[in-house]
């Protein structure tokens, strides 16, 4: 029998195939501090990180044979300090990939019709004010042109959605673009043309700050940012300027930099909608991603090469 260790206290659906091994799982919407992962470490045989996995705490996993990131970004796991130790590390990209699809969607609509701000309105004001034809008008999605920065499963399947709604798609994404998917564009070209932005890249040291100052400036006036990959990937401050300065229309945020704070400034805008941290949180999607980091271990421990080693080994 092994042990594996959950690091944060998510749903158990998905679970089940591991039920003939010990698992070790904090209560429901709880995590493990640091100090009780490196202390429960050592007896672990695998885990299932749901977040931060430093190397310190990597390193006293002494018969640690798999780290399954739940999740498809994992750049919360030191996979360097993994990699050194022997340890291969996962992650999940096919589970998530609907899920944080249809929410970078619905973002758009909700930033582009403002039903983030009109729900907001009715409930604090009087609704009399609010009613009526050529008040409060937003903008359609159709005819407008989408710009994907990350064009990979998630990017592809937003691609294939944005298209079902009119928009003309173009993306841009360091390994190239499947012209089935969307048309490819430069970064420059993209910023320059795209009514809406969508991002879908990782958080790397090349994509930190992607969305600076300079590249506000060069985007049209009246764009709408959306963001479910990773805060770090835009310059929050720079973001606050081109929304106070009328160059974006509005913004939808998944992910922030230093979660789970999130700027004062940003939930003030009523062209801002923010939600937290939710692209993969729905009972069915969560259920999979446990499912598949389940039988990644059981591959492991079986002694066969599990699916989705992202660090070299």
């Amino acid at each position: 029998m092994a042990t594996i260790l959950v690091t944060h206290g998510i749903p158990a659906a998905g679970l089940e195939g591991l039920s003939d091994h010990e698992i070790i799982m904090p209560a429901p919407l709880t995590a493990f501090t640091m100090e009780e992962l490196a202390a429960l470490i050592p007896r672990a045989d695998a885990v299932i990180a749901g977040g931060k996995l430093p190397g310190d705490v990597i390193r006293a996993g002494e018969k640690l044979k798999i780290i399954a990131n739940y999740g498809a970004g994992y750049d919360s796991v030191d996979i360097a300090a993994a990699a050194a130790c022997g340890v291969p590390v996962t992650n999940i990209p096919e589970s998530v990939t609907d899920a944080t699809a249809e929410l970078a969607i619905g973002l758009m609509l909700a930033v582009s019709r403002r039903i983030g701000e009109m729900n907001l309105r009715l409930r604090r004001e009087d609704s009399a004010s609010l009613f009526g034809m050529g008040r409060y008008m937003g903008s359609t999605l159709r005819g407008r042109t989408l710009g994907i920065i990350g064009c990979g499963r998630i990017g592809g399947r937003v691609a294939e959605m944005a298209r079902a709604l009119g928009m003309q798609v173009i993306a841009y994404s360091r390994r190239g673009v499947d012209a089935s998917v969307a048309q490819y564009a430069d970064l420059h070209t993209l910023l320059a043309t795209a009514d809406v932005i969508s991002l879908h890249c990782p958080s790397t040291p090349e994509t930190h700050h992607l969305l600076d100052a300079a590249a506000f400036k060069h985007m049209k006036e009246g764009v709408i940012i959306i963001n479910t990959a990773r805060g770090a990937v835009i310059d929050h401050d720079a973001l606050l300027d081109a929304l106070r300065s009328g160059k974006l229309a509005g913004a939808g945020l998944d992910v922030f930099p230093e979660e789970p704070r999130i700027p004062a400034a940003l939930l003030e805008m009523d062209n801002v909608v923010c939600t937290p941290h939710i692209g993969t949180n729905t009972a069915q999607t969560r259920a999979e991603m446990l499912a598949a980091c389940a039988q990644q271990i059981l591959d492991t421990l079986a002694g066969k090469r599990p699916e989705n080693i992202v660090n070299g080994l």
